[in-house]
């Protein structure tokens, strides 16, 4: 008679990445902030795009109901990282420090790049290409990571391996909005074969 081997796997602790489905109401009252906007932002971000412009959270409204509830949550559920401590926790002591919108056209891209801050996030609001037609196209198909219009993080896993992690963007994400913390690396790839513009608000959430 055989001994039974019995296991069961464990999991190192990890920062978790949040994603929020954005109400319509929401994102109709972030394209407001997107048609008034004015100022250019782009000689301060990563970007090789064709504009980034700030946006102004009109009454800290944007922030007061959506931003705040969740990085406190965030900021607790997390407190593993370092510089997101579980004290810090009240609402006087979060902040939105910067927030604006990228414009991308075809060919575009974002380079691999970090934020400033505690907590960053992207919203995509107008995604005009569909990620199962983009890595279609020719440069695509033939590759073993088609990555045609997606959006990607990089981090090291325990092993130090460097790793990825895809988002394969459609029109299904306008309205998505993804939360992680600020040093996280990531990137935009281009699109093709589209002359529409992709539409994203970005931020960047700091301690007091």
């Amino acid at each position: 008679m055989s001994d039974k081997i019995e296991w069961s796997p464990f999991f190192l602790p990890n920062i978790a990445l949040y994603d929020v489905k954005l109400s319509d109401h929401i994102v109709n009252h972030l394209w407001g902030y997107i048609n008034d906007a004015k100022n250019k932002t782009n000689e301060t971000l990563a970007g090789n795009i064709s504009a980034s412009h700030y946006l102004v959270d009109k009454d800290d409204y944007f922030f007061k109901e959506i931003l705040e509830p969740i990085s406190i949550k965030y900021t607790t559920e997390n407190s593993i990282v370092n510089h997101i401590k579980s004290n810090h926790t009240t609402k006087s002591e979060l902040h939105l420090s910067k927030f604006w919108v990228n414009y991308q056209y075809k060919h575009e891209f974002n380079p691999m790049h970090s934020h400033a801050g505690v907590i960053s996030f992207v919203i995509w609001i107008k995604i005009p290409t569909e990620s199962e037609e983009q890595h279609n196209i020719p440069i695509s198909k033939n590759s073993n990571t088609p990555s045609a219009s997606d959006f990607s993080f990089a981090y090291t896993d325990i092993l130090g391996n460097i790793q990825t992690y895809r988002i394969e963007l459609s029109s299904k994400d306008n309205g998505l909005m993804m939360i992680f913390p600020s040093s996280l690396n990531h990137q935009v790839y281009p699109f093709y074969e589209c002359d529409e513009k992709r539409v994203s608000i970005s931020g960047n959430i700091c301690w007091k």
